[in-house]
């Protein structure tokens, strides 16, 4: 739950930052209605977070695991775009900034990836 309240409290203050409030409003919604779908997922293995701050299919095991990977990480890109234009950032530089704070947050066995690129269960 802990993990569940931080992380929506991260997308908040992102979308602060945002350029258009009605994109970034439509961005907050489906980012937070994937969210249990997420949790669901990296609960059981399936899915893990990188160190770039997107989340990668770690294993088969969910027919709709890919698509929700996809359009997370598409929102994810926005975000992290959006942020790096109004901070004179990079893109990448944010998201490896979020993947670090979304590895901290993280509820223990959910699988993140250090900035090495090696995997580990939290």
């Amino acid at each position: 739950m802990k993990t569940k309240i931080l992380f929506l409290l991260a997308i908040s203050c992102l979308f602060t930052v945002a350029t258009r409030a009605e994109s970034a409003a439509d961005l907050r919604h489906r980012m937070e209605q994937r969210l249990p779908q997420l949790d669901a997922l990296k609960a059981k293995g399936i899915i893990g977070e990188d160190n770039r701050g997107f989340v990668v299919e770690r294993q088969a095991g969910s027919p709709d695991a890919a698509g929700l990977v996809a359009s997370e990480n598409t929102d994810r890109t926005a975000v992290y775009q959006r942020i790096a234009q109004q901070t004179g950032a990079t893109a990448d530089g944010v998201g490896r900034a979020r993947a670090k704070q979304i590895a901290e947050n993280s509820r223990p066995g959910v699988w993140v990836q250090d900035e090495s690129g090696q995997w580990r269960k939290k």
